[in-house]
């Protein structure tokens, strides 16, 4: 029977270096993704991943086994993404996305595939590829709250209560955020579109 991530981060904060090794394995992709969603750079995503990982097993002897770890991983993790993204705000920061074209977000519905995994026309994938790219514009101009709310929800399929648990608000705080978020995004891509139809 497999351990679960809580006995495991129990283990973690007994010094089980094992232990550790198999939460690694079985959430940095998950990490990687989620930093990377934020910083849209793939070096500052990994070394944010590892630093998460570092912090998570420094912390670990005050870990309390009192909710899913998955809930807890995203409270550490984001906190410390949205204080970098802060502290580089501050020191005014223009990073660019040198990507070479590698990206660890993993394969959208297929590569250049509809979500039914059929093939687009050239023309076809070419527009669901710059919807999004409006989409991920969109997401990184919203306020922090918001946008950590709709990514925990949206792109990593966290319940209300788990995401409240992450980001340390009430139930209630989620819902508006996630309802503002949407708001402000829709708003967003609508400017967008109306900019693109224009002549």
């Amino acid at each position: 029977m497999q351990d679960t991530d809580e006995s495991l981060m129990v283990r973690v904060g007994e010094g089980d270096m094992d232990a550790f090794r198999i939460i690694v394995r079985r959430y940095e992709a998950r990490a990687r993704r989620f930093c990377y969603r934020i910083f849209r750079d793939v070096q500052v995503a990994e070394d944010a991943a590892q630093e998460g990982f570092l912090k998570l097993f420094k912390t670990a002897e005050r870990y309390e086994p009192t909710g899913r770890f998955q809930t807890y991983f995203y409270r550490v993790l984001g906190n410390l993404c949205f204080d970098r993204l802060r502290f580089e705000k501050r020191r005014a920061v223009v990073r660019g996305n040198p990507t070479d074209g590698h990206t660890l977000d993993g394969p959208e519905d297929g590569a250049a595939a509809g979500g039914n995994g059929r093939f687009l026309a050239p023309d076809e994938a070419l527009l669901k590829k710059e919807e999004r790219q409006a989409v991920r514009k969109a997401l990184l101009e919203l306020p922090e709250n918001p946008r950590q709310a709709l990514y925990l929800r949206e792109f990593d399929g966290l319940k209300y209560r788990e995401i409240a648990e992450a980001m340390g608000v009430s139930l209630n705080d989620v819902k508006v955020l996630i309802h503002r978020g949407r708001k402000m995004l829709a708003k967003r891509l609508a400017k967008v579109l109306t900019m693109e139809k224009r002549p």
